[in-house]
């Protein structure tokens, strides 16, 4: 593919993206709001930073969701302040049960057996929301500072005299948890960057390999493996099925007039044209230099000749880089004893008609016929 059929191809897949995590963030803000109101309805009378907080955490949670879903905010942005909330709370939770809510035996088993496991998802949603170096970054981050709250609110309740060792074990082996849970967070990013790298590289090889270049179109590959398998299917259930050629006509005198630039965009511009007349089933090819296959399935003799027609007509309004161009069509039905081959050599033989007949038309088995019998 050309630049341009590479950056629609990355514009395109970047909105599916962002539409994509658009609803997981609106469904996470949703699951966030029960379970804030739910912790708020069942807080303890004591507990003021629930009781004060959290009302303003489900305000900002809303107002967030509401920005999500009117698309007031981009896609970085919506992921780096809804893991900023995320952080703010988890960490402030963590601060208020380590520093103002009573000794760390009281609190230990809210600890571990609750706030902890938040601080382990606020460090895999590091790796989900950034790249690979930055995840590595804010987990080691969000580690450091709960370390750095436990020194500094229940350092001196875990040394020294009277100290509660059973604490201060489950506190290092929590923080041991963290450190492997980091490290396995970040191993398994790298390996989901290393598997979508693979799979980028994959599609595009594949792209290229049946892609034309220049138009975007499919290539003569492509459309042989698509034209095989549409035939075979007309022979299974008895369907109709009707093949185009197209050729320019005079097209070597474009290039030579006006440059090989302006023949590779009048290509482009043609293909551009006959892709917005054909329907989501049709197979629209750029079949060689200046030639053009259309593959109709279910379609019969009439129905591509009319598509042929309008084709025609289309190419003659749109001026493909602004010259008055002409093209030759051949419209060709599979037949009960046609092979592939033979059905686009049919084609081929009644573009050719169309050519000598003097270019700029659409020919059929039945103009064909029309013309000898003029003869």
């Amino acid at each position: 593919m050309d630049r341009t059929a590479v950056s629609a191809t990355y514009d395109a897949a970047v909105v599916e993206l962002f539409e994509r995590k658009r609803r997981i963030y609106l469904l996470g803000a949703a699951a966030a709001i029960v379970v804030l109101i739910t912790s708020w309805l069942g807080r303890d009378n004591g507990d003021v930073m629930v009781g004060v907080g959290y009302p303003i955490v489900i305000v900002a949670v809303v107002v967030h969701a509401l920005a999500v879903w009117r698309r007031w905010l981009t896609l970085p942005v919506i992921e780096a302040t809804a893991y900023l909330g995320l952080a703010m709370v988890v960490l402030g939770r963590l601060t208020w049960h380590l520093h103002f809510a009573g000794t760390i035996d009281e609190h230990l088993l809210v600890l571990v057996g609750g706030h902890y496991w938040a601080v382990a998802a606020l460090i895999v949603a590091g790796f989900v929301v950034f790249d690979l170096r930055r995840g590595v970054w804010v987990g080691s981050a969000v580690i450091a500072t709960s370390i750095m709250l436990v020194i500094t609110g229940a350092g001196s309740q875990l040394v020294g005299p009277g100290a509660s060792r059973v604490a201060l074990i489950y506190l290092v082996r929590v923080h041991g948890f963290l450190l492997v849970l980091l490290a396995l967070a970040a191993a398994i990013a790298t390996m989901r960057a290393h598997l979508h790298r693979a799979l980028v590289q994959a599609e595009l090889l594949e792209r290229l390999a049946t892609t034309d270049h220049l138009t975007g179109l499919a290539n003569r590959r492509s459309a042989s493996d698509a034209l095989r398998e549409h035939v075979a299917m007309a022979r299974r259930y008895g369907h109709d099925l009707s093949v185009i050629t197209v050729d320019l006509d005079s097209f070597k005198t474009i290039n030579d007039q006006y440059g090989h630039d302006r023949g590779d965009l009048v290509l482009q511009e043609v293909g551009a044209v006959l892709a917005s007349q054909a329907r989501d089933v049709d197979t629209v090819a750029r079949w060689g230099g200046e030639e053009f296959l259309l593959i109709m399935p279910e379609t019969g003799h009439a129905g591509a000749t009319a598509m042929a027609k309008r084709c025609l007509a289309a190419l003659k309004a749109a001026r493909p880089a602004g010259l008055d161009l002409t093209a030759t069509f051949g419209v060709a039905e599979l037949g009960e004893e046609d092979t592939l081959s033979r059905l686009l050599v049919r084609a081929d033989e009644l573009l050719y008609e169309g050519k000598r007949a003097g270019r700029d038309r659409v020919m059929t088995v039945d103009d064909v016929a029309h013309l000898a019998d003029e003869t």
